[in-house]
C-alpha cells in the first residue's frame, strides 16, 4: 500500500516534467527553424547589398568611358580624310592623346557601309553593326565577333557632325570605344568572402560574357541553363527568379551545385544590355552572424537542457544551487560576448580611420596636380576659349574637393575625431571673411546681397573661427545655389546677452528668396545625404552632407540652428552661438606683412617624390623669385642638407609619404645632426596630402615648424614661408 502511494506521489510530477520537457524540445526545433530562416534572409540581404555596391562601382567606371567617347566625338567631328591611311593615323593620334591604353581600350570608326577602321588598319565588316540600327545615338553591349580578336565592352556613339573620306566623300557614322572586357575586373571584383566569390557578366540570352573567379562555379557556357538545372533550397525555381528579376531589378537565391550550397544574386544592367551575377558559397556569407546564431542555439540548448534536468531533479534540495550556477555561466558568456563585440567595434573604427586617411591622401595628391597645373596654365596668357576651359576645370576641381571634404568631415565628426577647441578670435573678422567669400560666390550672378552687421561692444571672444565660418559659408552657399538671378539674399549679424556677463550670444540670420523647401523636407534637412527633389540633382549638385555637417558643428559649439521655409518663396536660417568674451586676439599679426616680403635670395630644399607635385611647387615658387632644389625622397633630402654648408637653405618643404625614408624620419634625422649649427633652427614645413588634425600634430611632434595640406594654395604657402623664414 505504501509503495502504491509512493508511486502515485511521483506520477503527477513525472508527467508534468515529461510535458514540460516535450514542450521545451519542440521549442528548440521551432526556434532553430526560425533562426535558420533569419539566417537565409540575412545572407540574401548581404549578397544584394554587395551586388548593389559592385553595380554602383561598375556604373561609375563605365560612366568615365562615356566621357571618353564624348571627348573622341568632339575631337573627330567635322574632319575630312584623304584616304584610309589618314584615318588610321588619326585613330592612332586619338588613342595616344586620350591615353586609351590606360583604360584597356581601343578606338574604332565605322563608315556607312559597316566597315571598321582601327589604328592598325581596316578590320573589314563589323557584324555587330545590327545593334546600332534602332535609331538610338548611344549603345553599350558586349561584342565577341570574329572581326576583332577578343571580347569587348562596346561604347558606340553616332557622330554629331559629318566625318568623310576620299573624293567620293565616304561618310563615317559612329565613333566606337572597344574596352577589353577583362579590364572591367577592377570594377566588379570583390576580395571579400575569403576570395571565394565569383562574379559573372551575362548577356541577355544567358550566355556568359566574362567571369572573374579562381574557379568557374557555374561550369557552363549558358549560365541561365545551369541555374535552371540547379536544386533550389527554398522551393523556388529559376522561372520565379527570372520574374522577380524583371520586376525588382535584383534578386537573390539559395541553390545546390555539385553537392555544395551557394547563394547567388542577379542584377540587371539595363543600360549595358547585360546582367551581373555574384555567386558565393553559403559558408562564406554572414560568417559572424552564423557563429552568433550557432552560439545562441548552443546556449539555448544548454539552458533548456539544464532546465529539464532541474525539473527532473525538483525533488532534491540542490535545485537553487544548480540554477545559480547556470546564471553565473550565462553572465560569463555574456561578458565574453560583450568583450568580443567591443574589440570588433574598435577594430572596425581603426580600419575606418585608416581608410579615411588613405583616401584623403590618395585623392588630394592628383587633385594637387589638377589645381596646380590649372593655375600655372592661367598665367600663360591663354586664349579666351582655353581660359574658359581652365575656369571650368578649376570650378570642377574645387567642387570635387568640397565633396571629398564633406564626406571626410561627416565621418570624422561621427567618430569623435573633430573636437571644439576655442581660441581668441576677432568675431568681426569672421563676418568680414564670410562676406568676402560671398562676393566671390556672387561674382557671376545677378543676386542682390543685403548686409546688416551690428558692431559688438566686445569683438574679441573665445571661439573656433574655422567652424563658424564653415557653418555660415555652407548656409550662404546654399542660398546662392537655390536662388535665381534677380533674387535677394540677406545676411544679418546681431549680438545678445549671454547667460552671464562673461558670455554673449551671436545671432546670424540668413534669408533668401530662393526655391524654398516643403514642410516635410524641413524635418529631414539635417539628415545625412538628404536632398529634396532627387530629379534636380543635375542642376543642384552636392552630397547632401552640407547641412548635416553644419548642424553637427553648431551642436559641437553649443549653439542652435532654426529653419523656416516656404516652397517657392524662400528660406531663413537662424544660427545662435554662445561665446566667451576675452580681452584680446592676436590672429593675423604675423601674416600682415606677406605682400612686402622680398623673396629674392631665398633658397628652399623641396623634398617631394611625385614629379607632378614637384613641378607644380617649383614653378609657382620660382615665379616669386625663390630658388628651389629638389630631393626625390627623404633620404636624398637628408643627404643634400648634410652635403651643403650651413645657411645654404633658408627652409625645407617636406612631403611626408615618400620612399626610402618618409618625411617624419627625415626631419628627425636632420634635427639630430649635432655637428650642424642650423640643424635645430632651419624651418621645416610639412607639405603633404595628409590633411587631418592628427597629421598636423604628427608633423609638429616630428620636429617640423608648420603644416601645409595639398592641394596647395599659394597664398597659404607664402604666409607660412614668411611666418617661418629665418633671415
Amino acid at each position: 500500500m505504501s509503495e502504491n502511494k509512493k508511486g502515485a506521489k511521483y506520477f503527477l510530477p513525472a508527467c508534468l516534467a515529461a510535458i514540460v520537457v516535450s514542450v521545451l524540445i519542440s521549442g528548440i526545433f521551432f526556434i532553430q527553424e526560425s533562426l535558420m530562416k533569419m539566417m537565409r534572409e540575412e545572407r540574401s540581404n548581404q549578397l544584394e547589398e554587395m551586388v548593389t555596391q559592385i553595380q554602383a562601382n561598375l556604373d561609375s567606371g563605365l560612366h568615365t568611358h562615356w566621357n571618353l567617347v564624348s571627348g573622341l566625338n568632339n575631337a573627330i567631328q567635322g574632319n575630312h580624310f584623304v584616304d584610309g591611311n589618314e584615318v588610321f593615323e588619326m585613330i592612332a593620334h586619338l588613342e595616344n592623346d586620350f591615353c586609351t591604353n590606360l583604360y584597356g581600350s581601343r578606338v574604332m570608326l565605322l563608315d556607312e557601309q559597316g566597315t571598321a577602321y582601327l589604328s592598325d588598319g581596316s578590320a573589314g565588316i563589323w557584324y555587330d553593326i545590327s545593334h546600332l540600327l534602332d535609331g538610338e545615338k548611344r549603345h553599350t553591349f558586349v561584342s565577341e565577333t570574329d572581326t576583332i580578336d577578343g571580347s569587348f565592352m562596346v561604347f558606340s556613339q553616332e557622330l554629331d557632325s559629318p566625318v568623310t573620306m576620299g573624293d567620293n566623300n565616304l561618310r563615317f557614322t559612329h565613333v566606337v570605344l572597344l574596352k577589353d572586357i577583362r579590364t572591367l575586373k577592377s570594377y566588379y571584383t570583390t576580395t571579400t568572402y575569403g576570395g571565394n566569390a565569383a562574379t559573372y557578366i551575362i548577356k541577355k540570352n544567358g550566355t556568359m560574357a566574362y567571369f572573374d573567379a579562381q574557379d568557374d562555379i557555374i561550369g557552363a557556357r549558358n549560365v541561365y541553363h545551369a541555374l535552371e538545372d540547379a536544386e533550389y533550397v527554398q522551393g523556388r525555381n529559376f522561372e520565379m527568379i527570372r520574374d522577380e528579376l524583371e520586376q525588382e531589378g535584383i534578386v537573390a537565391a539559395d541553390i545546390i551545385l555539385n553537392e555544395t550550397e551557394y547563394y547567388y544574386c542577379l542584377t540587371s544592367l539595363d543600360d549595358y544590355d547585360m546582367t551581373l551575377m555574384l555567386v558565393i558559397p553559403a559558408d562564406d556569407i554572414a560568417v559572424n552572424t552564423m557563429n552568433m546564431m550557432n552560439s545562441a542555439i548552443m546556449t539555448e540548448t544548454v539552458f533548456i537542457s539544464a532546465m529539464a534536468v532541474l525539473i527532473l531533479l525538483a525533488f532534491y534540495s540542490l535545485m537553487r544551487v544548480q540554477q545559480s550556477s547556470q546564471e553565473i555561466k550565462l553572465e560569463q558568456e555574456t561578458n565574453r560576448e560583450l568583450n568580443r563585440l567591443r574589440m570588433a567595434a574598435e577594430s572596425a573604427n581603426a580600419a575606418k580611420s585608416t581608410f579615411l586617411n588613405n583616401m584623403s591622401h590618395d585623392i588630394r595628391t592628383p587633385m594637387n596636380a589638377i589645381i596646380g597645373f590649372t593655375n600655372i596654365a592661367r598665367k600663360q596668357n591663354p586664349s579666351p576659349e582655353i581660359c574658359n576651359c581652365l575656369d571650368k576645370i578649376s570650378d570642377s576641381s574645387e567642387h570635387l574637393l568640397a565633396l571629398i571634404n564633406d564626406v571626410l568631415d561627416i565621418s570624422r565628426i561621427e567618430s569623435g575625431k573633430i573636437r571644439y577647441t576655442p581660441s581668441p578670435i576677432d568675431i568681426c573678422d569672421v563676418s568680414d571673411s564670410v562676406i568676402t567669400i560671398m562676393y566671390g560666390y556672387l561674382s557671376n550672378r545677378d543676386i542682390l546681397f543685403d548686409i546688416n552687421v551690428e558692431e559688438p561692444e566686445n569683438r574679441y571672444v573665445m571661439g573656433d573661427a574655422v567652424r563658424i565660418r564653415e557653418v555660415l559659408v555652407n548656409i550662404l552657399g546654399n542660398a546662392v545655389k537655390f536662388t535665381y538671378d534677380g533674387g535677394r539674399i540677406t545676411y544679418m549679424v546681431s549680438y545678445h546677452e549671454g547667460y552671464d556677463e562673461k558670455h554673449i550670444r551671436v545671432r546670424y540670420t540668413i534669408s533668401d528668396t530662393g526655391i524654398g523647401m516643403s514642410e516635410e523636407f524641413i524635418g529631414h534637412i539635417f539628415d545625412e545625404f538628404s536632398q529634396e527633389e532627387y530629379g534636380a540633382r543635375t542642376q543642384y549638385k552636392g552630397t547632401g552632407l552640407g547641412m548635416a555637417i553644419t548642424k553637427k558643428f553648431v551642436d559641437l559649439m553649443g549653439g542652435t540652428i532654426e529653419v523656416k521655409s516656404t516652397k517657392g518663396v524662400g528660406s531663413t536660417f537662424i544660427v545662435e552661438i554662445p561665446l566667451e568674451i576675452t580681452d584680446c586676439c592676436d590672429s593675423g599679426k604675423k601674416t600682415a606683412a606677406v605682400d612686402h616680403v622680398n623673396w629674392n635670395g631665398v633658397k628652399l630644399l623641396l623634398a617631394e617624390d611625385n614629379d607632378l607635385n614637384a613641378e607644380i611647387a617649383t614653378v609657382q615658387l620660382e615665379e616669386l623669385g625663390i630658388q628651389v632644389e629638389r630631393a626625390v625622397d627623404g633620404q636624398q633630402a637628408v643627404d643634400i642638407f648634410a652635403g651643403n654648408a650651413p645657411g645654404t637653405f633658408n627652409m625645407i618643404l617636406m612631403d611626408v609619404m615618400m620612399p626610402k625614408m618618409n618625411g617624419y624620419e627625415a626631419t628627425k634625422t636632420i634635427r639630430g645632426m649635432r655637428d650642424r649649427e642650423d640643424a635645430l633652427t632651419i624651418p621645416i614645413i610639412a607639405m603633404t596630402a595628409n590633411a587631418f588634425a592628427e597629421d598636423v600634430q604628427a608633423s609638429l611632434d616630428a620636429g617640423m615648424n608648420g603644416h601645409l595640406s595639398k592641394p596647395i594654395v599659394m597664398e597659404e604657402v607664402k604666409k607660412t614661408i614668411a611666418r617661418n623664414l629665418n633671415r
